[in-house]
């Protein structure tokens, strides 16, 4: 069993739990995810079984600035040790500065704060993440109750594309907006940051994920439906590489690339031959797996296997 299925994960669950539950429903060892979920949060979890596995890193285009979409609801009034509405109350405000949603005008303010942080920038990643520090993870220290010096936690550049208001809900004081952008954007820390800009202090209160790495909302499947239910046909497992350029090899030249080998110009159908790029090999219409285009000392382009499928 050799594929992709793209989960809705559901709340209260982690994404490795997520994992284990397929583990056990196929039997297949060999089963990872890329770009992790909070428990809480919900959304395109995209799963690679067998295989498919070997192309996680492969999974969207690098530097992609839309290669999630978000969203997202901030409760303004609260800030959390987590950054989310389920940590533990570091500060709480009832009366937000006399900041009233009901204020066309204040309303007017939170939506340029947020659209404030769209563009290229820096994020610190908060405390509650998987993001290593001297060997080990950030929410290792945060559950031990360690104090870390926050100079070793780097900044991490990130880019926002567009961030969009879709409501504000005066009564609960939640604004509730989709956010798109490249990886490595944590939600939780963009809602705090937003919160201290607007002096009112702010926490996420929910997060569904709509879109990751090419992979939509629109065709993943609840966990829900396979509990009791068959597994469906998997995604193949070329299906997150449509960044690359497609190369046709004829039948001679795939055992050389099964074997490692390289493949030289006269047996490539590409149209670019951009040395240095990735493209997916295919042999007979079937993926063959990835290869990188280089050139010899003579100019001459090949393809140098670097991942092999066959």
């Amino acid at each position: 069993m050799n594929g992709i299925i793209v989960i809705d994960k559901p709340q209260g669950m982690t994404s490795h739990d997520v994992v284990s539950f397929l583990r056990r429903k196929t039997g297949v060892k060999r089963i990872g995810h890329t770009g992790t979920l909070d428990p809480m949060a919900t959304g395109v979890l995209p799963v690679f079984i067998g295989q498919a596995t070997r192309l996680i890193e492969y999974a969207g285009k690098p530097g992609d600035p839309e290669a999630k979409l978000y969203r997202c609801t901030m409760r303004l009034g609260l800030e959390t040790d987590t950054q989310d509405i389920w940590g533990k109350v570091t500060l709480q405000r009832e009366d937000i500065r006399e900041f009233s949603l009901a204020d066309a005008e204040a309303a007017a303010e939170v939506e340029a704060v947020l659209k404030g942080f769209e563009g290229s920038g820096t994020q610190k990643p908060p405390m509650y993440s998987a993001v290593k520090v001297e060997g080990r993870k950030l929410y290792e220290y945060a559950r031990k109750g360690a104090v870390l010096d926050e100079s070793l936690i780097r900044d991490r550049e990130i880019y926002i594309k567009r961030i969009d208001v879709k409501r504000v809900d005066v009564e609960n004081r939640e604004i509730c907006f989709d956010v798109l952008c490249s990886k490595g954007v944590y939600i939780r820390t963009l809602c705090s940051d937003a919160g201290r800009a607007l002096s009112t202090g702010a926490v996420m209160s929910g997060l569904v994920r709509l879109k990751s790495d090419g992979f939509s909302i629109d065709t993943a499947i609840p966990l829900e439906a396979l509990k009791d239910g068959d597994m469906p046909p998997l995604l193949p497992m070329d299906s997150p590489l449509g960044w690359m350029e497609r190369v046709e090899i004829g039948g001679g030249a795939a055992g050389g690339f099964a074997h490692g080998r390289p493949i030289m110009a006269a047996e490539i159908n590409s149209e670019k031959r951009v040395q240095g790029s990735l493209v997916r090999v295919y042999c007979g219409g079937s993926f063959a797996g990835i290869g990188k285009i280089t050139a010899d000392a003579g100019g001459d382009y090949m393809i140098k296997p670097v991942k092999v499928l066959l």
